[in-house]
């Protein structure tokens, strides 16, 4: 059966105060002039839905919140939506017949969503995605209910242009994988496998661009073959293990020139060049301290001087008798000075001096006692430092002579074999190096054969799923014969019951899912216009007939128009012939469907108990906000 879905109620609430709009009729009108907030009116109801919605400047200015009361299926829904970012994407929701609030749901950016809510409520899967079919890589984008909605809500500016995002080359996927789950033509599980075999293909055709760049590589380095290089690895190995062997032979027969006499030579040399070193440092220790000593000693010899240049000089200050003072230079002979006074300072003047400037002060005699410590001690080091060296001309001596007698004992037997150990310690390392080469080559190979099998891999699932798909679908097959079958029927009913212009046949492609007329895409029949206006509410009222009549699918039936008279000039035979099409379908369903339509007026011939609200300037659709004029007014698809 198809899903219902109504709005039964808009509420709004404005800086002015609420308004509200009920839709209990099956068809209501709003009727009024251009910019009296029709299509404002119908943008916020996509927006309460969680869609993207185009809002005018007075929504921006003077509304805060939209809050609908909509039927999806079994539940009754009451969600409020705040206008103004970053508040517009949580939305608050109240179910109404449980009577209970649900917690909060997201737009896009935190779970849980509006559009999971929705698409549970009409029985459809949330996590559903829409691949091309054609061999596309891509899994495909998420199907969410803002495109469901696409099925349902047709704006004044798609309305003489696009069917349900046609126009969009990148969202064809989508829009037919839609058009798909909503007249049941698939399944999730279909859209899965479809998903999942975008995928592999995918990483099926990486794997095979990534073995292709290999095998150039390979081909292109000259590389060798798998079999040359395991072969090649082979002969290396042989090739150390025979020179290992060599060497081992080598030392056995070397080994016994080592006798005891020859080791205890060994052992001598050892302890000889053991004791140089100790000795040679011993040495540069007492050279060190040598200079360390002398250094003292001049400081010494420097301090002594200093004291007898300051004794002379205070004798020589002494014997000057000053007439003027040596800081002020004024006159000392002006004042009296008694005879035992020093003439400068006013203290007692000693009136003897030494007789000779040589006697020596107690520092004087410790310094000249340290100097000649310090030239004994000086000594005794150069004593040391020659006992040293003799000691380390004689430890070389020794070495040189237990050199001799090694190589004397160990030369005629041990000299022959040398050249031979250096040939065999250079080939374990030539093949050793070799081995590691030939490694490297296999492990190219071996990623080669990575790739390879990944691929084989890949490519064996891929056929898997495409063998299931095929399966699935040839299941749906003669469903779908039957459904396009209808859709043509009822869509080529439609446009000629309305007599749309210049039409001789009408089908719906199998393909794009679009209205065919005269064998064009609709597109390529009219330009934008009357006659694609005609079209598209002749496809949509195709589409409700045939799954109310149905009722095995999940199309809902709700249809949200917004200004179809305008293209197709007010009062004209087609826009009637329309209208009564849209009555007829309404009747039909008895209750089942809702379609709520933006536009001048219902003609009075197909009025009965249908609703029409009327607006002007002065009553405009947002009530609570004085209109400012016509020509004041910006309107929503001028803004675009």
């Amino acid at each position: 059966m198809s899903i219902a879905f109504r709005i039964n109620r808009v509420s709004l609430n404005t800086i002015g105060g609420k308004v509200e709009y009920a839709f209990p009729s099956a068809l209501t009108v709003l009727a009024g002039s251009v910019g009296v907030g029709k299509s404002t009116l119908f943008e916020l109801i996509k927006h309460g839905l969680g869609g993207d919605a185009l809002l005018a400047d007075v929504v921006d200015t003077s509304v805060t919140s939209v809050t609908l009361d909509v039927t999806i299926g079994a539940r009754r829904l009451l969600i409020s939506r705040a206008t103004s970012t970053p508040d517009s994407d949580r939305t608050r929701v109240y179910d109404l017949l449980e009577q209970v609030e649900l917690e909060d749901h997201f737009i896009a950016k935190h779970e849980p969503t509006l559009s999971s809510l929705l698409l549970s409520a009409m029985g459809l899967p949330d996590d559903m995605r829409a691949a091309a079919k054609s061999g596309s890589t891509n899994q495909g984008a998420r199907i969410t209910f803002y495109d469901v909605l696409k099925y349902m809500y047709v704006s004044q500016a798609d309305i003489n242009k696009h069917i349900a995002g046609s126009g969009d080359s990148y969202y064809q996927p989508k829009r037919r994988a839609v058009f798909e789950v909503l007249l049941d033509l698939t399944n999730p599980g279909i859209l899965e496998t479809q998903s999942m075999l975008a995928k592999v293909r995918g990483e099926w055709e990486q794997a095979n661009r990534d073995f292709s760049v290999v095998t150039q590589f390979l081909a292109d380095s000259n590389t060798p073959s798998r079999i040359d290089a395991e072969r090649a690895q082979l002969d290396a190995a042989r090739q150390q293990e025979n020179a290992q062997k060599r060497l081992a032979s080598i030392r056995d027969l070397t080994s016994p020139a080592i006798d005891r006499e020859t080791q205890t030579l060994r052992d001598l040399l050892g302890e000889a060049e053991r004791n140089l070193g100790d000795a040679q440092s011993a040495l540069a220790m007492l050279q060190q301290q040598r200079t360390d000593y002398g250094r003292e000693r001049s400081l010494l010899k420097q301090d002594i001087d200093r004291i007898g240049r300051m004794q002379s000089a205070g004798e020589r200050l002494a014997e000057i008798e000053f007439t003027v003072c040596p800081r002020c230079m004024q006159s000392l002979k002006k004042r009296p000075v008694p005879d035992h006074l020093c003439r400068v300072c006013l203290q007692d003047d000693p009136v003897t001096f030494p007789s000779s400037s040589t006697a020596a002060t107690y520092e004087q005699v410790q310094l000249r006692e340290q100097v000649e410590e310090l030239g004994a001690q000086i000594h005794e080091t150069e004593l040391e430092i020659a006992a040293t060296r003799t000691a380390i001309d004689s430890r070389k001596n020794l070495i040189v002579e237990l050199s001799k007698s090694i190589d004397i004992r160990t030369r005629e037997r041990i000299t022959p074999q040398l050249q031979a150990y250096a040939d065999a310690t250079a080939q374990v390392a030539e093949a050793t190096a070799l081995q590691s080469e030939i490694e490297k080559t296999l492990q190219q190979w071996d990623r080669a054969d990575d790739l390879e099998r990944v691929a084989t891999t890949l490519k064996t699932r891929m056929e898997l799923l495409r063998d299931e798909l095929d399966q699935a679908e040839e299941a749906l097959e003669a469903r779908r014969t039957e459904i396009f079958d209808e859709l043509d029927e009822e869509f080529s009913d439609v446009v000629f019951a309305i007599r749309i212009p210049g039409v001789s046949t009408a089908a719906i492609s199998r393909s794009t899912y679009l209205p065919v007329l005269n064998g064009k895409a609709f597109d390529r029949f009219s330009p934008v216009g009357g006659v694609r206006t005609a079209t598209q509410v002749a496809y949509w009222i195709a589409l409700m007939n045939v799954t109310l009549r149905r009722r095995d699918t999940h199309f809902p039936g709700f249809l949200l128009i917004d200004s179809p008279r305008t293209s197709l000039n007010d009062s004209d035979d087609l826009s009637a012939a329309l209208y009564r099409k849209l009555v007829t379908m309404a009747d039909a369903a008895k209750g089942r469907v809702q379609v709520i339509i933006g536009d001048n007026e219902l003609p009075a011939d197909y009025r009965r108990d249908y609703q029409q609200i009327d607006f002007d300037y002065d009553h405009p659709t947002i009530g609570t906000i004085h209109h400012p004029g016509r020509d004041a007014v910006t309107r929503i698809t001028d803004s675009e």
